[in-house]
């Protein structure tokens, strides 16, 4: 076969250099080009083409437009446009080629890219045919009148200030529809401002961006391409100087700009681009101006001749207002998840510890243009670089699998590998190439009504009522316990034994060993709970649907059940979590949770904020310990409460973002807002409806895997809290799992002696409430 890598090979004075080179970055990247599948003859073309920087895909394929009809073999495309091979042909396995990226971010990182990256937001605009209604009008924030200035801002201060927007409209008609004004009269009525009043005043401003809510000239404003703001040098009454901000992006220097001050005249240029071209709305003291370049960003200082507030930097610019311009980012964003794709790597977290990281990344022109097949000629993969550097460089190399012939058009597929099923490969591809929806809300509900079924038919087990029995098992080993572990074990008159085949009873991580005629922690609905995807499958397949569920679906087999839930409730939004080490993302995006099943993420939990705060999760834990003769008692002491902030816009949570690290909550404080909030009657109930869902869930599961006589369980369960239909508060069953040796009973000289009490047949009614007792 004929290897065409386009680039000579290394001279025989350059042979052992290059061999040396090539055999370090085979050394690197052999398991990642594995990985890829990319054929073992093709590594050196590769290489060639990466430390030379060649993208020659353009001397082999040239565009065409895309043929839509319905007798066309190529499915669909990303772009107008399809990659048409421009030689005569491309034998399989025959050339390797690098395709550039053109922006690689994170979730948390999208809609601040296309904020802060020159030129990525037009550009993603162009790509998704997502444009701003009102990037060509004038002075967004002093436009129109008096009735519809109020009815522009009736939405910002109902979310801002927590009210109803039918109260956000009389605050604004109140103060003639001064913003600010409005929200801190929602914040305190009647009252004169404090100096506590007069920092939520300053807060206010700056999140509005400076707009000219305050009446008059602002201080503040924001365009397109650069942020300015007004004030006085010398801490005067009239501002005589202007900040202008121009994000850069990463990697930019003081060597990528020209910046050419004139009396009444700005001109700024960056890597050849102008960004700034105009004149003046008054003199600057030229000599005193300055600029210069920060973490990629270049700040410019005019000095003004005199001393007053300018309307605007540039005569004619068009300002933007900061809400308007984030909801259109939102848009964009949410449209591109149809092109993003994503990829795991491991990086080094601000600890030094290594961390996986997913990248979502955009695909060049050339690479947009490859279009879907069920029957592709081409693989396209990415892959990272570890340039000469050390800096590690994405790209994604595409290779032919198939033989190719002139004016045949590329094709790769763009279902992940490991999705074989046709309908959910079809539900996969409506996330990229938008269809009727109706086959999928069939989907879900034939689903739900199977649900149904299954929850008419669930046999609950029964749980003995009568006390555990009294055992002489009191020789116990506690995997990695802490010294203080061990005093609590033997002050409650336990032996610790310093080996698992001297103990009686046996708490281990992770094992499914079996110990014979010894008590283990090994409960045979570990395995079920293993993980939040074989969580949601148990529960579905022996509960269906009931209502103290947080509904929940395992997205490699589910995803046109899910994306039709989805559809079904437009409101809703998702936990997506995976049982590796990725963190949990949140989203109101179906498209995005399905293309997350690209990095591995697995489970889709429906969520909702807490009935508390609206910008927080709340999860409430309790310990439920399943004995060997399948006796529930839970952990009475207290419950453990945790919370995850959440971003927030117009009141609702931002649409991606991945979930913040828990917070614990003191169990009094919670209950006491939960009362201050809810009621008495409502906080003194949460305990009894959470511990009658743990007694219904341990009876459905137990007829599925019940104990085997001789092995318990001890399980974390967690509940989401949301409004109930009556305001109340709903818990909805979150998730299960056993609880962890090594990170909990290992170290608890509270729980562990009271778990071992219960399973020597003396629990303490103070610690433990006995299911159905």
């Amino acid at each position: 076969m004929a290897v065409d890598g386009n680039s000579e090979a290394p001279s025989v004075d350059d042979a052992s250099s290059y061999m040396l080179q090539y055999g370090r970055f085979e050394a690197v990247h052999k398991s990642q080009l594995e990985a890829l599948g990319l054929p073992a003859h093709l590594w050196q073309v590769l290489y060639k083409k990466l430390s030379s920087d060649t993208f020659d895909i353009g001397d082999y394929v040239a565009f065409g437009e895309r043929d839509n009809s319905e007798s066309s073999s190529v499915a669909e495309g990303l772009t107008e446009h399809s990659l048409c091979l421009n030689v005569d042909q491309l034998e399989a396995g025959g050339n390797v080629f690098l395709v550039d990226h053109a922006w690689t971010t994170s979730i948390d990182q999208i809609i601040e890219n296309l904020d802060r990256v020159p030129g990525l937001l037009e550009r993603m605009e162009k790509l998704t045919g997502t444009y701003d209604s009102l990037a060509g009008s004038t002075e967004v924030v002093s436009a129109g009148s008096l009735d519809s200035e109020i009815e522009a801002n009736v939405s910002t201060v109902a979310s801002m200030a927590g009210v109803s927007e039918e109260r956000a409209r009389d605050l604004l008609v109140s103060v003639n529809g001064c913003l600010i004004d409005a929200i801190m009269a929602a914040e305190d009525e009647g009252k004169e401002a404090t100096p506590g009043q007069n920092t939520l005043q300053e807060q206010i401003i700056q999140q509005l961006g400076g707009s000219e809510a305050l009446g008059g000239k602002s201080l503040q404003w924001r365009t397109r391409r650069y942020d300015c703001t007004q004030y006085a040098l010398d801490g005067g009454d009239q501002p005589d100087a202007i900040e202008v901000s121009v994000p850069l992006g990463p990697g930019s220097s003081a060597r990528d700009v020209k910046c050419t001050f004139g009396p009444k005249h700005l001109t700024v240029s960056v890597r050849g681009s102008c960004v700034v071209d105009g004149g003046l709305p008054g003199e600057v003291r030229v000599d005193d101006c300055t600029w210069a370049v920060e973490d990629g960003m270049l700040t410019i200082t005019l000095v003004k001749c005199v001393a007053d507030t300018w309307s605007e930097l540039i005569l004619g610019e068009k300002h933007v207002n900061p809400f308007e311009l984030r909801k259109h980012l939102t848009r964009v964003s949410g449209e591109l998840w149809r092109f993003f794709q994503g990829y795991d790597c491991m990086v080094q977290g601000a600890d030094r510890s290594i961390v996986k990281q997913t990248n979502w990344y955009i695909q060049d022109e050339v690479g947009l243009s490859v279009a879907h097949s069920s029957d592709p000629n081409v693989c396209c993969l990415p892959f990272l670089y570890l340039g000469a550097q050390g800096q590690m460089l994405p790209f994604s190399v595409m290779w032919p699998i198939k033989q190719i012939s002139r004016g045949g058009v590329l094709t790769r597929d763009f279902c992940p590998s490991w999705l074989k099923d046709p309908r959910q490969r079809q539900g996969y591809l409506q996330a990229v190439f938008p269809a009727p929806t109706q086959p999928l809300l069939d989907a879900y509900l034939e689903f739900t009504k199977e649900l149904e079924q299954t929850a008419a038919k669930a046999v609950r087990a029964s749980l003995p009522t009568t006390p555990a029995p009294v055992t002489q098992s009191r020789r116990v080993f506690v995997s990695e316990a802490t010294p203080q572990v061990k005093e609590a074990l033997a002050a409650a008159g336990f032996e610790v034994a310093a080996a698992i085949e001297e103990a009686d009873i046996v708490l281990v991580d992770g094992t499914t060993s079996t110990y014979a005629d010894k008590i283990t922690n090994q409960h045979p609905l570990n395995s079920v709970f293993s993980s939040a995807d074989k969580t949601v499958l148990a529960l579905q397949s022996v509960a269906g649907a009931q209502d103290w569920q947080s509904p929940g679906f395992h997205l490699p087999t589910q995803l046109c059940e899910f994306i039709g839930a989805a559809l079904m409730d437009g409101n809703s939004w998702w936990k997506l979590s995976s049982s590796q080490a990725s963190p949990s993302v949140v989203t109101s995006s179906w498209a995005a949770a399905v293309r997350h099943t690209d990095v591995g993420y697995t489970c889709a939990l429906k969520c909702m904020p807490s009935a508390l705060a609206p910008d927080q999760i709340h999860l409430v834990e309790r310990l439920a310990l399943l004995t060997p003769s399948n006796r529930l008692y839970i952990w009475r002491q207290n419950m453990w409460v945790y919370s995850h902030r959440i971003q927030l816009r117009d009141n609702k949570p931002e649409p991606y973002q991945t979930l913040s690290p828990a917070v614990e909550v003191a169990e009094a404080l919670f209950m006491e807002q939960l009362r201050a909030k809810l009621g008495d009657s409502v906080a003194s109930s949460l305990a009894t409806s959470i511990d009658s869902i743990i007694a219904d869930t341990v009876r459905l599961l137990l007829g599925i895997d019940s104990s085997d006589g001789k092995d318990f369980g001890l399980f974390s369960l967690q509940f989401v809290l949301g409004k109930s239909i009556d305001h109340g508060i709903a818990p909805l069953l979150h998730g299960v799992s056993p609880v962890s040796v090594r990170d909990r009973l290992a170290s608890s000289t509270h729980l562990t002696p009271a778990i071992l009490s219960v399973l020597a047949g003396s629990p303490d009614a103070e610690n433990w409430k006995q299911a159905g007792v």
